[in-house]
């Protein structure tokens, strides 16, 4: 039994090298949570808990520098700072 729960927590911990059948993550969750004495329900085992979401596509750069010198500006004026207009050259 220790061998099968072996092998089941190292499917479990790599579900990304297991894809090609979801149906052996499924039994392998479900042998991890039997030793455990816990119940199992695998219809509340959904996709997404399988494959990891999608990085956010980054921002342009124009977005990112007036996001990073508006945050800048902002804490500066917090502190007493006098800085120049914006886009002063």
């Amino acid at each position: 039994m220790n061998d099968i729960t072996k092998t089941a927590r190292q499917i479990v911990s790599s579900p990304e090298d297991h894809l090609y059948d979801t149906s052996l993550f499924t039994a392998a969750w479900a042998t991890m949570k039997a030793a455990r004495g816990q119940g199992f329900d695998p219809q509340r085992l959904h996709p997404q808990h399988l494959i990891g979401h999608p990085t956010p596509t980054p921002e342009p750069i124009d977005q990112t520098l007036t996001r990073v010198g508006d945050t800048v500006r902002s804490y500066a004026a917090k502190q007493g700072y006098r800085l120049p207009p914006r886009h002063a050259a």
